[in-house]
């Protein structure tokens, strides 16, 4: 009787960001979906058989999928260094290592979101200028944002 092979060890690091990196944007239906619409619409165009307005939607649309994808997979990644942080600063703080000061820490932290605010209306006039585009765009990021 022969011993069986000892499993293969993987890291913390491989486990946590094994997942966020696997399920690549393109193997979606809806990103395939659009990709054949796009190229049909660029194909209708180039042999004057009608507007680009096919190609410019889907290919609004595989943008916006990707940003959602990255998104997503940047809002994990993001939130585990998020909890990675404060659990170390709550440690920290607990040992008497650090001593916060709140008030700095909620200015700082308004100030950014009137920034973020500010941007994000900025971001809404702009897309408002592109509503067709936008709008297919806007709908791929939240198909790929859920990965659909």
């Amino acid at each position: 009787m022969s011993n069986p092979a000892p499993a293969a060890k993987s890291s913390f690091l491989a486990k946590t960001l094994g997942p966020l990196l696997s399920d690549p944007p393109w193997a979606a239906k809806s990103f395939m979906a659009a990709s054949a619409t796009t190229v049909a619409g660029v194909g209708a165009w180039l042999s004057d058989m009608m507007s680009p307005a096919l190609a410019r939607g889907g290919a609004s649309f595989i943008g916006g999928f990707l940003v959602g994808w990255a998104f997503r997979k940047t809002l994990k990644i993001a939130l585990l260094i998020t909890l990675s942080l404060a659990a170390l600063v709550a440690i920290l703080k607990t040992t008497g290592w650090i001593h916060l000061e709140w008030n700095l820490i909620q200015s700082d932290v308004n100030r950014t979101l009137d920034w973020a605010r500010g941007q994000a209306q900025s971001l809404k006039e702009v897309a408002v200028g592109y509503l067709p585009s936008a709008g297919a765009g806007v709908a791929g990021a939240l198909f790929g944002f859920r990965n659909k």
